[in-house]
């Protein structure tokens, strides 16, 4: 079923979150943190300075390591639409075409859902990691909403335009 679904294929997302200000802000840490051990070399022979400086830079690290391994995997095809947010999500969270009511494309702040990143909120659940366009779904049940972030509106809006035509073509 999972390989019928993805011959279908409609249109393939993958995001992450760098950007140059992430960048900049990971080389500003990182290099601050070297600077800072080297500056206080004096202090590093004793075992509780090393000890402390150590479990920072580890940290550091993880953090870093987490941000650039993340990726937002979003995938549109005859079945429905496919989110997967790794390395939260091992597998495919998907919405079937038959259980949206509403999908379109819509310009969202990230304030409205807690920022980027997998969030819930009152405004429905998000799935997003930079810029301020994603595919809104509205599911029949309950109303509930779904943000899943792009960064190709227009190629997702002239997807979903003809996904449409498809399927008013093939209910007539």
């Amino acid at each position: 079923k999972n390989n019928m679904s993805r011959n279908n294929t409609i249109y393939r997302e993958r995001q992450n979150f760098l950007t140059w200000r992430l960048y900049l802000l990971l080389i500003s840490v990182f290099t601050s943190g070297l600077y800072s051990g080297w500056y206080n070399i004096d202090t590093l022979k004793q075992a509780d300075s090393l000890k402390d400086i150590s479990w920072g830079l580890i940290v550091s690290v993880l953090i870093c390591l987490l941000i650039l391994l993340t990726r937002l995997h979003s995938r549109l095809d005859t079945e429905g639409i496919h989110v997967r947010f790794s390395p939260f999500m091992w597998k495919d969270k998907t919405w079937r075409w038959e259980d949206i009511s509403e999908v379109y494309v819509k310009k969202y702040s990230p304030w409205e859902y807690g920022g980027w990143g997998y969030r819930l909120s009152g405004a429905g659940t998000a799935y997003s990691t930079k810029g301020n366009y994603g595919i809104q779904l509205v599911l029949k049940k309950r109303g509930r909403r779904i943000l899943i972030g792009t960064q190709n509106p227009e190629e997702i809006k002239r997807v979903l335009t003809q996904f449409k035509l498809k399927d008013d073509a093939t209910k007539n």
